[in-house]
C-alpha cells in the first residue's frame, strides 16, 4: 500500500480536517476523527469478552474513515480536491481493490469450512456493501506517556466486521494475543508495506458459533523501546480495510455450525444493529 497520501492527509491544516470531521455516535464512521475521539478499550471491555480495564483509558490516534462510494445512506466526507489532489480517486480505487480481495478470501473460507457456495459471501453482497476503509495516524509520543498506563496507541480490542485486511509501515508495535496463554501478546514482525495481515473479526466469530475466534490485538511499544522510559515513540501509519456484512444481514450463527441439539452462542440481530450497539460504547 502507498502511505504517501496517508501522511499528506494528516499533515493537512487542522481547519481542513475539522471541515470533514466525523460526528461521534453509533453510525458508521465517515471522515476525520481527532486524536482520542475513539476509545478502543471499550470495544474489548464491552465486547465478546468482559475485561476489568479501567474506564479512563485514552487512545493516542487519529483516523480517516470511508465507506463505499455508492453508499447513499452514510455519505463519505472528502477533503476538497484543491487541498489534497487525487486523494479521493486513489482511495476509492484502493477500496474497490480490497473489496475484491476480501471476496476471494471469503470464497476460500467457504471451501475450507465445507460450506455451500455463497454461505458467507451472500451475506456480503457488495451491492449493499457496508465495508469501510481506515487510514490511521499515531502521532509521535513520549515513551514515558505510554508507560504511565492510561494512554495507548490502541488498546486491546476486537474488530467488529467479518475480516480485516491490514497494512502497516515499519515502525512496529502491532501485537496479537497468544491464545495458548491468554493475557499475553506476541509481536507481528514488520515486513514490506505491501504485506497484508488478515484478521478474523467479531462477525465471523458469531457466524461460525466460535469455530473461528476473533483476534484480540493492540498497538504497543516496539521491542527496541520496551526497556527504556526515555525517548520518543516515532509516528506510525497503518491502513485497514474492514470487510463487513450487509447492514440487513443476520450476525447470528449459521445453521451449518449448529449441531443437532446445540444452542447458538449468539442471538439473531442485523449487522447494523450489532455495529451501532458496539460503536456507541466507543465514543
Amino acid at each position: 500500500m502507498d502511505f504517501c497520501l496517508n501522511g499528506l492527509f494528516f499533515q493537512m491544516k487542522t481547519e481542513d480536517k475539522f471541515s470533514i470531521a466525523h460526528q461521534p455516535g453509533p453510525d458508521p464512521q465517515r471522515g476525520w476523527s481527532k486524536v482520542g475521539a475513539e476509545n478502543s478499550s471499550t470495544l474489548y471491555r464491552k465486547g465478546l469478552l468482559k475485561s476489568q480495564m479501567a474506564e479512563d483509558l485514552r487512545d493516542a490516534r487519529e483516523h480517516f474513515d470511508q465507506g463505499p462510494k455508492n453508499d447513499l445512506q452514510y455519505l463519505n466526507k472528502w477533503p476538497d480536491e484543491s487541498v489534497l489532489p487525487g486523494f479521493r480517486e486513489h482511495l476509492e480505487d484502493a477500496f474497490e481493490g480490497l473489496e475484491q480481495i476480501s471476496a476471494r478470501i471469503m470464497e476460500a473460507l467457504e471451501v475450507a469450512l465445507n460450506l455451500p457456495s455463497g454461505a458467507l459471501l451472500d451475506r456480503m453482497t457488495h451491492k449493499g456493501n457496508a465495508s469501510e476503509m481506515r487510514l490511521n495516524h499515531y502521532p509521535a509520543i513520549d515513551v514515558e506517556d505510554i508507560k504511565r498506563g492510561n494512554v495507548s496507541r490502541i488498546w486491546p480490542h476486537f474488530d467488529l466486521g467479518v475480516i480485516t485486511l491490514l497494512f502497516q509501515d515499519g515502525v512496529g508495535g502491532l501485537e496479537f494475543e497468544n491464545r495458548e496463554q491468554r493475557g499475553t501478546f506476541s509481536r507481528v514482525a514488520c515486513g514490506k508495506q505491501s504485506d497484508m495481515i488478515v484478521n478474523v473479526s467479531e462477525t465471523l466469530q458469531r457466524w461460525t458459533n466460535d469455530v473461528l475466534s476473533a483476534g484480540l490485538h493492540r498497538v504497543n511499544l516496539p521491542d527496541y523501546l520496551e526497556d527504556t522510559d526515555a525517548g520518543t515513540l516515532p509516528e506510525r501509519y497503518s491502513i485497514a480495510y474492514f470487510c463487513k456484512a450487509d447492514r440487513g444481514a443476520s450476525v447470528g450463527p449459521l445453521k451449518e455450525f449448529l449441531e443437532e441439539g446445540s444452542k447458538p452462542l449468539y442471538r439473531e440481530m442485523s449487522a447494523i444493529e450489532y455495529h451501532q450497539h458496539r460503536l456507541q460504547s466507543a465514543y
